[in-house]
């Protein structure tokens, strides 16, 4: 997803729009590889490039690609087999042991898309782009047509067929409340309706985009700054809250896409707190601390984090508990003090890393283990 909206941000800056440029997308893997469907890459014709779809071992073979993609106006879908032990050999030494699919499409056919999936994204709505990457035969179907599917609302564009149109946007409403990319076959003799400008199978890409998940720090001490640095980097809009002027500054935080100067006892009235939000309480204050969770723990936010040991911990629940709120367990459940993953870190730089892999722990149901010690592929759910 961050790479999507860095995407649309050298749009705005028009980085991407003085010359022609393509839009490169891994649209399916089997095996291992090292990126998931929805992987993203923007190239010009010099070899200038946003966001990355492999290790950098592709984007050779995908820059003379874009040359020629780009000469026809026209998409064309590149399959690299790296299930031989001979794929070290023929150029790409990746030592993966998958297939990789990646649709290269002039980005002037993708552009409107986006800038709708933008609109989408500005009233924090999800969206999944359905993208024909396999045509059958004969039909007519141009290989890159689009439809854009709201998760709620009217779908905008086409695939060219009114019954595939209508099963990619059942599809594509059940994949969005997973947020899985994925690319779907479709056979029409199992679609019913009448779809005789096709025979064979066709093979849709859905791209299910989100808007970037939220994180708000409370305290702008100089604990936050790599904090924040590291959570724009990792792919979150990052809020930052502080009463102190002189702390809450954009030459302090460049990274922060929101400054609020407020007092915690004012933060709800300047915030709006979703399931997909991340709060983490950086005051280095008791009082205010309790002030904040006796909101916090009510809200929608699935992650709350503050520093601190168990003990003060628990001395913040009796707190809240004293004063007369009642908390369920699902609320306490999403307390995550002291905050962060036990990886020894020491200062604010790893402090930081140990907190923002918590959130992405948590974000992606995943336990903060070593990945040796996992027997599931690394990208399995």
């Amino acid at each position: 997803m961050k790479e999507l909206h860095d995407i649309l941000h050298a749009l705005d800056e028009g980085r991407a729009t003085e010359e022609p440029a393509a839009l490169a997308t891994v649209v399916h893997v089997e095996g291992s590889a090292y990126r998931r469907e929805g992987a993203k890459l923007l190239l010009t014709p010099r070899g200038e490039m946003i966001g990355s779809i492999s290790a950098g071992c592709l984007e050779g073979d995908v820059l003379e690609w874009t040359r020629h993609v780009l000469e026809r106006g026209e998409p064309v879908l590149r399959r690299y087999d790296l299930t031989s032990e001979d794929e070290l050999v023929w150029g790409f030494g990746m030592g993966c042991s998958g297939k990789i699919d990646v649709l290269i499409e002039p980005l002037s056919l993708v552009q409107p898309y986006l800038e709708r999936a933008r609109h989408l994204f500005e009233q924090e709505r999800a969206v999944a782009l359905a993208t024909l990457v396999e045509v059958p035969g004969n039909s007519g179907l141009p290989l890159g047509a689009k439809r854009l599917i709201p998760a709620e609302g009217q779908p905008f564009g086409t695939l060219g067929d009114a019954t595939l149109d209508a099963a990619v946007e059942r599809d594509a409403r059940a994949l969005l409340a997973s947020g899985r990319s994925k690319t779907v076959t479709y056979d029409p003799a199992q679609l019913g309706g009448h779809c005789a400008s096709w025979t064979d199978v066709a093979r849709v890409f859905i791209d299910c985009f989100r808007p970037l998940p939220q994180m708000i720090v409370f305290g702008a001490g100089a604990d936050a700054v790599p904090l924040v640095r590291l959570a724009k980097e990792a792919g979150f809009r990052v809020t930052v809250v502080d009463h102190r002027p002189r702390f809450v500054t954009p030459e302090r935080f460049p990274w922060a896409d929101r400054l609020v100067l407020a007092h915690p006892e004012d933060a709800p009235e300047h915030l709006a707190l979703t399931a997909e939000t991340s709060v983490v309480l950086l005051t280095h204050n008791f009082h205010v601390d309790a002030k904040l969770l006796a909101w916090l723990l009510k809200s929608p936010a699935r992650y709350i984090g503050v520093l601190g040991p168990k003990e003060r911990r628990e001395l913040l629940l009796r707190n809240l508990r004293e004063h007369g709120i009642e908390l369920s367990p699902e609320d306490v459940q999403k307390l995550y003090a002291p905050v962060g993953l036990d990886i020894g870190a020491e200062g604010p730089e790893q402090i930081a890393l140990s907190i923002v892999s918590e959130i992405l722990a948590v974000k992606n149901r995943r336990a903060g283990t070593f990945l040796r010690d996992r027997q599931k592929p690394i990208h399995a759910d």
